[in-house]
């Protein structure tokens, strides 16, 4: 039994019982059946964003008729499940709680042929099970950098799980070094996500229908995934740049009404666009995203983009605006997001901390053609694990 999944059990199912909604979506999501198997791959990850770093290796798999199965932590994954044309033959559910029985009852009943848990979402009952019915697994997009939880001392149960993976996918080579160090069969894989955007983009993907009326031949600034702290640095700016328009994303839809009422001008609603005339369309200066799903394609009609989160809540996705060559700038907290690091260094994006800084970016780009050679420049994770998987396949056929 795993000490880590006990005491988060205990606890979510303590908050379930006190009303948390949350920790009962957590706890009711499990109570339905996983699909039954037996799945040639399991994949495992914490959410929706999990997912999507190999999502067009899924597709491939399910072309060439493997069964998939694909597992999420949070009840959020599900959520963006929901709203997914999942290929035939891939399917999914949450994962079970870390501890027996309900581990041993999922893989009873999925029979998985092999596992692949993606990023650091390693959870000890659950790969334990699978090496005892001699499942391999291997691990993949983790970005385990020098002073990650792995490599202390609070570590070691993940060290003794991660020697037995048959590979161990690291995202960027900083966590290179400490993992051959601690004995994992390591390689650098590359982060999938670039992979996945550029497969987005090649399916045709894009901004909202007519976006050419909204647009009208002027400069579009997307400011994707914000919070308040981000809104703060250009709100002051929409009156001092009129030839702009701007669209605001919030990362929580929710707060849409909250945002129009900050706002110097009137805005449109991405969820009434096709209610808009012409007109209205060309004379609006700012559109507020009020739902989930549309701000990838969106960047594919920007001239640059703002990525939110960067002052408190953590950055969030860089690498779409980066995929669809647009210059990105950011706040000035990047925690260990390597793609904005590595992007701030190789000068295709720009921290900023003040209006006057977001206004002097803003100008610099204002005529700056897309770019997309750096980000073609990091394609090739999934390629990298599909050989893996291929190589584990033959393991399992010989």
């Amino acid at each position: 039994m795993s000490l880590q999944g006990l005491v988060f059990g205990a606890a979510s199912h303590a908050a379930a019982l006190g009303g948390h909604r949350a920790a009962r979506d957590w706890w009711t999501g499990r109570l339905v059946s996983p699909p039954e198997g037996p799945f040639d791959l399991w994949i495992h990850g914490a959410s929706w964003g999990e997912f999507w770093m190999l999502e067009p290796l899924v597709r491939s798999l399910a072309g060439s008729g493997k069964r998939v199965l694909v597992t999420f932590f949070s009840p959020s994954g599900m959520r963006g499940w929901v709203r997914y044309a999942a290929p035939d033959g891939v399917e999914a559910c949450l994962v079970p709680p870390d501890f027996n029985p309900y581990v041993r009852r999922f893989v009873d009943r999925v029979q998985p042929k092999a596992l692949l848990v993606l990023q650091t979402d390693l959870w000890p009952t659950l790969v334990s099970e699978c090496l005892r019915r001699g499942v391999p697994y291997g691990v993949a997009f983790a970005h385990v950098p020098p002073g990650h939880r792995w490599w202390s001392l609070t570590g070691i149960l993940d060290r003794l799980l991660l020697r037995r993976a048959r590979f161990v996918g690291l995202q960027h080579a900083s966590g290179l070094a400490p993992a051959q160090k601690a004995g994992l069969q390591a390689l650098v894989l590359g982060d999938g996500r670039f992979d996945a955007a550029a497969a987005r983009i090649a399916r045709g993907e894009g901004p909202l229908p007519g976006w050419e009326r909204f647009s009208d031949l002027r400069p579009v600034l997307v400011v994707g995934s914000s919070w308040p702290e981000d809104e703060a640095i250009w709100l002051p700016l929409l009156m001092r740049r009129t030839h702009w328009k701007f669209v605001f994303a919030p990362h929580d839809p929710a707060r849409a009404d909250e945002l129009i009422g900050r706002l110097p001008v009137p805005a449109l609603r991405s969820s009434a666009w096709n209610t808009y005339l012409d007109a209205a369309l060309e004379e609006a200066r700012v559109l507020v995203v009020d739902q989930i799903g549309h701000l990838f394609g969106l960047y594919g009609g920007a001239q640059a983009a703002f990525v939110g989160g960067g002052f408190k809540q953590g950055l969030h996705n860089v690498i779409e605006p980066l995929a669809w060559g647009l210059p990105v700038a950011f706040g000035p907290s990047l925690g260990r997001h390597w793609e904005a690091q590595d992007a701030l260094r190789d000068g295709v994006a720009e921290a900023v901390a003040s209006p006057d800084q977001a206004l002097a970016w803003l100008d610099r780009n204002e005529t700056t053609p897309a770019n997309a050679s750096w980000a073609e420049r990091q394609q090739g994770a999934l390629r990298a694990l599909e050989a893996q998987l291929s190589l584990l396949n033959q393991e399992l056929t010989s």
